[in-house]
């Protein structure tokens, strides 16, 4: 399991488009804000649902369908998603932990929170590496 980022000056093999260009990259985009989006929405629909709604209204069957069948396993991919875009980089591969993760955050996505500070932790030197596709 490979932790720590390689050169970030040599081509990853097998590069499919053939050029020193930019690799085409199955798994670039905005997974780090999409999960962060989903984690808010998530908590805040899990928050009115365990504070003011009862299971038997429509509204509640609503809400809690939302967030249970909806925005749960929306976290849970998004999540998969931004550990296979940093693993595709190059940037930190968080091998069988990034399954246990996306576990973890099936019935709790706030579990986000905790992928993110391991994420941030095994990110090398470089503070522009994470931020830029």
């Amino acid at each position: 399991m490979n932790t720590r980022a390689e050169s970030a000056t040599e081509p990853p093999e097998g590069d499919p488009t053939g050029s020193s260009g930019a690799p085409d990259r199955r798994f670039d985009g905005p997974w780090l804000a999409a999960l962060a989006a989903t984690v808010v929405v998530w908590t805040v629909l899990y928050a009115i649902d365990s504070a003011f709604l009862t299971p038997e209204t429509p509204a509640g069957a609503a809400v809690a369908f939302a967030h249970g069948y909806l925005l749960a396993p929306l976290a849970t991919a998004t999540l998969l998603l931004d550990a296979l875009s940093l693993a595709e980089r190059r940037v930190v591969d968080l091998g069988v932990f990034k399954w246990l993760y996306a576990l973890a955050a099936l019935p709790a996505p706030p579990v986000a929170v905790l992928y993110y500070a391991h994420r941030e932790w095994l990110k090398p030197g470089d503070p522009d590496l994470l931020g830029g596709p």
